[in-house]
């Protein structure tokens, strides 16, 4: 069937482009910066403007991490592994002209590396967070090992989508009491779906985007991801915008030995019922170029690995509003 639309009526029609990204230890301190140009400052200078115990993340890597964003020109950026606001502000600030308006709260990482997001100022939203460190996750009383952070987002007060970001604990089980954090994951993910489910009475789409820490998706779908397709209609976006099976990574694993394996363990779900709000022509998973725009190549080694701006690719997933 083709729908006709009159002028004023297309107008309104908008797309929103929303990427999910782990930054991978986005420490950014600027404590003792005197509120000069940082683009002439070497890496020695720029590690000397914070007098935290943790290093800033490169210069480099920061404006490769940022170039990955304004090529997307994503207008949300929902994004895991970051030092708390203060950091994804100095980020928006100093990497990204201050277009984004930085929005994160404390998580129960042990490691200092919370959940946030970047919003488009010019969008005008209206944006209200809500933490979940405080949810049981059963009986016993444990909490998510980060956080889900939930995002609603209005405009001109009605409410337009939720978008739920959330960092699944990953497989190290370093105190060898829960081989591969396989319990405690799957408990995650449980939760996840019980704050989702009770979303669903809002009537708007509720997107939930972050990174996995493992195969979450409907093919071969690890044991503690199955609770997706046995209690929801959530599909991830890659899927649904038929991006080739080859293109679907975020991630390069290397062995010991030095195997090379590809692997999308970072998502965007959406229910099935809004699948027609993808503009599958733009949903892809954005790789990093160098700040003059050459674009680096995909690792073959753990060495070339360390030279791109995050250990994760981005994922960006573009809705028809």
């Amino acid at each position: 069937m083709i729908t006709f639309f009159k002028m004023e009526e297309r107008a309104k029609i908008m797309t929103q482009k929303i990427m999910v990204l782990n930054a991978q230890d986005l420490f950014l301190f600027m404590d003792k910066h005197d509120g000069s140009s940082i683009e002439n400052l070497n890496e020695q200078k720029w590690q000397l403007i914070t007098a935290s115990l943790f290093a800033n993340k490169s210069k480099e890597k920061c404006h490769r991490l940022a170039l990955s964003i304004k090529e997307s020109n994503a207008d949300i950026v929902m994004m895991t592994e970051i030092a708390g606001k203060e950091s994804l502000t100095n980020f928006s600030t100093y990497f990204l002209n201050d277009e984004y308006e930085a929005l994160s709260l404390p998580s129960n990482s042990d490691r200092g590396i919370d959940l946030g997001y970047l919003v488009k100022k010019s969008l005008n939203y209206e944006l209200k967070l809500k933490s979940y460190i405080d949810h049981p996750l059963d009986e016993t009383g444990i909490r998510f090992s980060r956080d889900v952070l939930q995002l609603e987002v209005r405009e001109n007060e009605k409410l337009k989508f939720i978008l739920l970001l959330v960092h699944i604990k990953s497989k190290l089980d370093l105190k060898k009491k829960d081989f591969e954090g396989r319990t405690r994951r799957t408990l995650e993910v449980k939760a996840l779906i019980d704050i989702y489910e009770r979303l669903l009475s809002q009537g708007v789409p509720v997107l939930i985007g972050g990174d996995f820490n493992g195969h979450a998706g409907e093919k071969e779908t690890e044991e503690e991801f199955r609770a997706i397709y046995e209690r929801t209609d959530l599909k991830d976006v890659a899927l649904l915008a038929e991006i080739p099976e080859e293109d679907r990574f975020s991630y390069i694993y290397f062995t010991r030995g030095g195997n090379r394996f590809v692997q999308q363990i970072d998502y965007l779900f959406i229910s099935e019922k809004y699948a027609h709000l993808i503009d599958k022509e733009e949903c892809y998973f954005p790789r990093y170029k160098t700040e003059t725009g050459a674009p680096l190549p995909i690792p073959k080694s753990y060495e070339q690995k360390n030279t791109l701006p995050s250990d994760h690719y981005p994922f960006l997933g573009t809705f028809r509003l």
